[in-house]
Parts: C-alpha cells; structure tokens; sequence
C-alpha cells in the first residue's frame, strides 16, 4: 500500500481511528424493553458526566491533535488542525509524514484533497461522522442523546484493558456502534465498530483516556485505536478550543475530482 492509499484508507475515519473482538457478557432481561431503558441510562449518565447541559451550547471546535500511525512499513507521524462543526461537518489540515493533505465532510459529501488532486470519499462518509461523533470521548453523541434523537440498547458488561465497562450499542448516521463505560466516572472508555478501507472491513476499538475539564465539560485528550487486534493509532490533543467562527469556506468542495 502507497502512502497516499494508506492516508486514504486512513483520514477518512474521522478522528484517525482496530479491533478486539470482544467477549461480551449479554445483559439478562425478559422484556427487551429493559435493555433499551437501561442504555439509555447509561448514556445520560455518561452525557451529564461529560457536561450535561453545556455540551449542548457548543456548536464548533477546533482541536489540534498529533500522534502515530503504526503498519507493517513502520510508524509515521500525523498532526492535524480540526475544525468541527456538529452535527457532521469538519475540516482537518493533515501533516501526514511530512506531506500535506486536507480532509473535509459537509454532511453531505466528502473528500480529500491530495496534492495531485481532490478524490471523493462521499462513499464512506459515515466513517466522516463517526469521528465527529465521538470527538473527545463522544461529545457528538451526547449532544444527540441529550436533544433525544439517540436511543441506545444495553449489551452487558465487557472488559476493556483489564477493567469493567458497561456496553451499549447505538446506532445513528454513522451506523452503529458498540460504546463502553466507565461504570464508576460513567464517561466513554471504549467504542467498537467496523469499518470500511482500501483494504476492505475492518473490525476496530477505540479507546479514550486522559480526560480533562475544558470550560466546565470533559474531553479525552488521549486516544489508541486497535485494528483487527493489532494497534494502529495513537494520538494526543495539544488544544481545544469551544466553539470559534468557522468560515463556511473551509467546506467547500473544490474540484476536479481525482479517482485514484
């Protein structure tokens, strides 16, 4: 794989996201009503500790973000600029081993733009808004579950790097995901999904750490993601900034495209 399939393969997962397949002890209910009432639970609990309320009132970030990517060719180092505008809009300056890259979702579309060109990853783009979605430990879903328009199913306990976790799936624009909590902070330790690459499915598991308050709200500044058991990326957040002016420029869309 060429660096610039692998950043292709790569960027278009949002945050830079693979995957421990888990053993997963089913939660035991007779009315699957239960499961549906305790997901949610959990995901409020989880909303509340990661700010309630305030996480509603911010509409943009802008994040700077720095880390690894391990292959088989050996590591290369990634830093991007973020700039997110919920529900599923962002736009990233990638420095991806010294080369540059910008990669941009407007909700409806994506791409990447390559020095040779704009290729568009629109096929994809729910892996665009998964990453939106789970910014800093889920801040996007928690947005969506505070204004009621995420539901979850409670899958259970899991054991997530050694420590209990209590899962739940959801499913959204993003299609779906399995979320793992903390059950004494209640914030996000882990997520669980597949995704699609050059390379063809993937099973992946992302988990956060390092939370620190930012304005009276909670971020992950630490992220490691696994794919198909084997780690795959690792980053750290320099800074985070609540909601700043975008310029609405930074989504649109140039083109040609290019297709390779």
């Amino acid at each position: 794989m060429t660096k610039w399939s692998q950043l292709g393969a790569i960027i278009c997962l949002g945050a830079i996201p693979a995957a421990l397949v888990a053993s997963t002890r089913p939660a035991q209910s007779a009315n699957p009503g239960d499961e549906t009432k305790r997901g949610n639970q959990v995901l409020l609990e989880a909303a509340n500790a990661a700010g309630g309320e305030k996480l509603s009132s911010v509409a943009t970030l802008a994040i700077d973000e720095s880390g690894k990517i391990m292959s088989s060719q050996g590591d290369t180092t990634l830093a991007v600029k973020w700039m997110v505008a919920y529900p599923d809009r962002s736009h990233g300056e990638v420095d991806f081993g010294g080369q540059k890259v910008v990669q941009v979702c407007d909700g409806a579309s994506a791409w990447l733009q390559l020095p040779q060109g704009t290729r568009d990853t629109t096929p994809v783009i729910s892996e665009f808004k998964r990453g939106i979605s789970l910014f800093g430990g889920g801040w996007g879903v928690y947005e969506q579950v505070l204004a009621g328009k995420i539901n979850g199913q409670f899958i259970g306990e899991a054991d997530i790097d050694g420590k209990k976790t209590l899962g739940v799936s959801i499913d959204g624009s993003f299609g779906p995901v399995k979320l793992y909590f903390d059950p004494i902070t209640h914030l996000l330790s882990a997520a669980r999904f597949q995704s699609m690459g050059a390379q063809g499915t993937s099973d992946n598991e992302q988990r956060w750490s390092d939370y620190r308050t930012v304005d009276g709200r909670v971020f992950a500044f630490s992220t490691v993601t696994y794919r198909d058991g084997s780690k795959f990326f690792e980053s750290t957040i320099q800074n985070v900034q609540l909601n700043p002016k975008l310029d609405e420029s930074l989504f649109a869309k140039p083109g040609p495209a290019v297709n390779n």
